[in-house]
């Protein structure tokens, strides 16, 4: 298996805070560079001593690493491990519950395309280097089913040689957790960054936390972020094969890759979990099934571009 990440987001913020990895302060905020489930981690605090904002970067290290002990697909110690290599985790924590609801409400509305039960089928193709046979497919299918999941807050329980990936909606959901406790500790001023990004409020000099989206090319797109998130999948972002045609975005309706339609799809609402669940869904969507999902919920804007290079903005 080969994997290889193509990043479809910049922040173009980098004079706001010192770009360095680890600490890097001023008199005025303090940033932080790391990773979390995989995925850089940035936090950029502005606005306040640097003491205090020191102060609440600690704090949300120390929620990231919480969170990730529950949706961690691969540290032995996490709440998600256990529960794929038992099929079974009790006593739910209150997260875990929280974000499997969300993960059932964009199943739902996505007409099933966001699937968190596909890991078996994902394990598949990478332990087939992105080409698996039609009859591993059909064995993986077979496992995979949201509804064959058992959740209550006594019990998650999974069929027989299933599994769960939360990777396509845990990072949003840890995002939004860091803001949420962060501005219960006075945050007015800060960009999020923990696989997704959310802004808090807008940095002194600026009306907005500037970001850029990719496109095809060395085109960017700059949008202005403000008390919402964005969350971007490419269907070509992470491959699984070493050609780099094989996304790692897997169709749980017919067990294949996503089709490379779009070059991404990015989602602009108030909660980053949301955002990532369904820009995850929508690389598997046509503009019309798209525009039909976003009808769905209140608040939510699609930034999409397909791979000829032609935008969609709904």
């Amino acid at each position: 298996m080969s994997l290889s990440r193509r990043r479809f987001i910049t922040i173009a913020a980098g004079s706001l805070l010192a770009a360095k990895p680890g600490w890097a302060a001023t008199e005025n905020g303090a940033r932080w560079r790391g990773v979390a489930l995989g995925a850089e981690a940035d936090l950029r605090i502005v606005g306040m001593p640097r003491a205090h904002a020191q102060e609440l970067i600690n704090i949300a290290r120390a929620e990231i690493e919480r969170l990730e002990k529950q949706f961690s697909l691969y540290r032995q110690d996490s709440a998600l491990f256990s529960l794929n290599e038992n099929g079974i985790l009790r006593d739910p924590s209150p997260d875990m519950l929280q974000l499997l609801s969300l993960a059932g409400s964009v199943h739902a509305a996505s007409d099933g395309v966001f699937d968190p039960t596909i890991q078996p089928l994902w394990k598949v193709y990478a332990e087939n280097r992105g080409e698996p046979s039609g009859e591993a497919i059909e064995i993986a299918l077979e496992k995979s089913g949201w509804h064959k999941v058992e959740v209550s807050s006594s019990v998650v329980r999974l069929p027989d040689g299933g599994g769960l990936t939360l990777n396509g909606i845990a990072q949003g959901f840890i995002t939004d957790k860091v803001v949420a406790l962060l501005k219960s500790h006075g945050l007015q001023r800060a960009l999020v960054n923990v696989g997704e990004i959310s802004a808090v409020g807008h940095p002194l000099e600026l009306d907005a936390w500037p970001v850029q989206l990719d496109a095809p090319g060395s085109a960017r797109r700059p949008i202005g972020l403000r008390d919402r998130a964005v969350a971007t999948s490419g269907a070509l972002g992470t491959t699984l094969d070493g050609g780099g045609i094989v996304s790692h975005i897997l169709d749980p309706r017919n067990g294949q890759p996503a089709p490379s339609l779009w070059h991404r799809v990015s989602i602009l609402h108030r909660s980053a979990a949301l955002a990532d669940g369904l820009s995850t869904a929508g690389v598997l969507m046509s503009a019309d099934e798209l525009a039909a999902l976003q009808g769905q919920f209140d608040g939510v804007s699609v930034d999409a571009i397909s791979r000829e290079g032609t935008s969609l903005l709904l």
